[in-house]
């Protein structure tokens, strides 16, 4: 209580509670820092897209092999075909390949229409609008986790709704797809592997949602430690 009674009024105290409120929005440096890693993530996971795909689409010798294959079907098969067939890949280190993909669903390759990725998207965006809003100003972890989603939703949605991958050979681009490259499936641990090719944006999800869990948890512990310490002196 003596502590208590010689802090200032209205002062604030750090709390770890996601849901704690806050007046980030009145605060330009916090909105500053959310913005910027946002943007930067973005720009990360939109540059190593285009940056991959151009690099193994530009090979030469990939035209006379998208020829063959329409020579072979006697008409021009879907460019999200040929780009599955041809498994166009680069080796950057034993285990970590650079292999195009694009995925018309979402996680996993799991089917969702159009209109039901955007609604997701929109309440993600809003959810993560609504928390960074509600944050403390102590939360400087918290409102770092929702700028990494944030990028992350908005790479993958970018995708999605504007993005037209042209493989060589082929009139009609991919469209309405999210473009992947990273491949660790020929990674094996005690025999099992993660097949699934992926990109940026999925991996600053996972971070993101990671980081949010651990602050929650961790949130969680102090309080509870707090409450018990409070029973023992009352």
């Amino acid at each position: 209580m003596a502590g208590a009674a010689n802090d200032p009024p209205n002062a604030e105290r750090p709390s770890g509670r996601i849901f704690a409120p806050g007046a980030p929005l009145r605060r330009p440096g916090a909105m500053a820092a959310f913005l910027l890693v946002a943007a930067a993530g973005l720009a990360a996971d939109l540059w190593t897209k285009h940056a991959v795909f151009q690099s193994l689409l530009a090979d030469p010798a990939l035209a006379p092999r998208v020829g063959l294959m329409v020579a072979e079907h006697g008409s021009q098969p879907p460019a999200e075909h040929v780009l599955r067939v041809l498994r166009l890949r680069r080796e950057v280190f034993p285990g970590f390949l650079l292999t195009l993909s694009t995925n018309p669903g979402v996680v996993f390759g799991l089917p969702m229409p159009p209109w039901a990725v955007a609604i997701a998207t929109v309440f993600t965006i809003g959810l993560v609008g609504y928390f960074f809003a509600s944050s403390p100003a102590a939360a400087r972890w918290v409102r770092a986790a929702l700028a990494i989603i944030l990028a992350g939703a908005l790479g993958n949605f970018y995708d999605r709704m504007l993005s037209a991958t042209v493989v060589p050979g082929i009139d009609k681009p991919i469209t309405g797809q999210v473009r992947d490259f990273l491949d660790f499936s020929e990674i094996r641990v005690f025999g099992l592997n993660y097949p699934y090719i992926f990109n940026v944006a999925d991996v600053l999800l996972v971070i993101g949602v990671a980081m949010l869990i651990l602050h929650w948890t961790l949130a969680g512990r102090r309080e509870k430690r707090a409450e018990r310490a409070g029973r023992k002196t009352a």
